[in-house]
C-alpha cells in the first residue's frame, strides 16, 4: 500500500504542474507460450486503473487488449483521462524459457484540453488517437515472468501528432496461476519541447494482479 501511495503521490505532482494531455498507459506484454494462453491483469499506478488482456489463437500469434482511466483533482475542476487499445502480435521462443515477441496497434481515448496556448477550466475534451509498435524480450517460468519492452507510439491530440520513445521493464512474480505484476518505465518525446502544444507525463508505473487461464503446452 505504500508503494501505491508514492505512486499516486508521484503522479499527482507531475500531473498537476503541466500541461498534460498524454498519459501512458502500462504496457501490456504477455509472453504468451502457446495456442490457448489467456491472460488478465488488473492494476492500479501512475496511468489509473487498467485492465489487460491477453490470448494466443495459435502458438505464434495473439491478441492484446488495454482499458485505462485516470481521474485527478485540481482546486477548481476534476480531470478525466481514458483509453481502449488493441493490437495484433507474433511470439518466437529460442529457448525453453526465453521469449520475443512483437505487438502493433492502436487506441482511441479523452483527454482534457489543457493545452498551453487556450485558457483550461475543466470542461473541455479533446480525442487522443494512438497507434503503436512495441517489441520486447523476456524470460518465462512457473514463478517469474520478466520481460524488457520498447514501445513506440503516435499520439494525436487537437490534431498535432508527436512520437514517443517508451522503454519499461515488465515483472510477474508468484505462482503459476497468479502473479504480482509491477511495470516501470518512461515516456520520451521525439518532438522537442518548443514544438510541441501539449506534454506527456515522463514515466508509468504500476502494481497489480496477474491471471493465467489458458493451458501451459505440455499439460494434460
Amino acid at each position: 500500500m505504500k508503494l501505491y501511495k508514492i505512486i499516486i503521490y508521484f503522479s499527482l505532482v507531475i500531473l498537476t504542474s503541466c500541461n498534460v494531455a498524454y498519459v501512458p498507459n502500462s504496457i501490456n506484454s504477455p509472453m504468451l507460450r502457446n495456442k490457448g494462453d489467456v491472460q488478465v491483469n488488473a492494476i492500479v499506478g501512475s496511468s489509473g486503473i487498467e485492465g489487460q488482456g491477453a490470448i494466443a489463437f495459435t502458438d505464434r500469434f495473439g491478441l492484446i487488449a488495454n482499458a485505462q482511466y485516470l481521474i485527478t483533482k485540481e482546486a477548481d475542476y476534476t480531470e478525466r483521462y481514458s483509453l481502449g487499445e488493441i493490437g495484433l502480435g507474433y511470439t518466437e521462443r529460442f529457448s525453453d524459457r526465453g521469449i520475443f515477441e512483437i505487438f502493433t496497434g492502436g487506441g482511441i481515448g479523452m483527454v482534457p484540453a489543457d493545452f498551453r496556448d487556450n485558457t483550461y477550466d475543466g470542461t473541455q475534451t479533446a480525442h487522443l488517437n494512438k497507434v503503436f509498435i512495441q517489441p520486447a524480450i523476456g524470460m518465462v517460468n512457473d514463478w517469474l515472468d520478466l520481460s524488457v519492452a520498447s514501445r513506440y507510439s503516435a499520439i494525436n491530440i487537437n490534431g498535432e501528432t508527436n512520437w514517443f520513445f517508451e522503454p519499461a521493464v515488465i515483472s510477474k512474480i508468484g505462482f503459476k496461476r497468479v502473479k504480482f505484476i509491477g511495470t516501470m518505465g518512461i515516456c520520451i518525446p521525439f518532438s522537442k519541447y518548443d514544438n510541441r502544444t501539449w506534454d506527456q507525463a515522463p514515466f508509468f508505473m504500476s502494481i497489480g494482479i496477474h491471471l493465467k487461464i489458458g493451458k501451459y503446452k505440455g499439460e494434460e
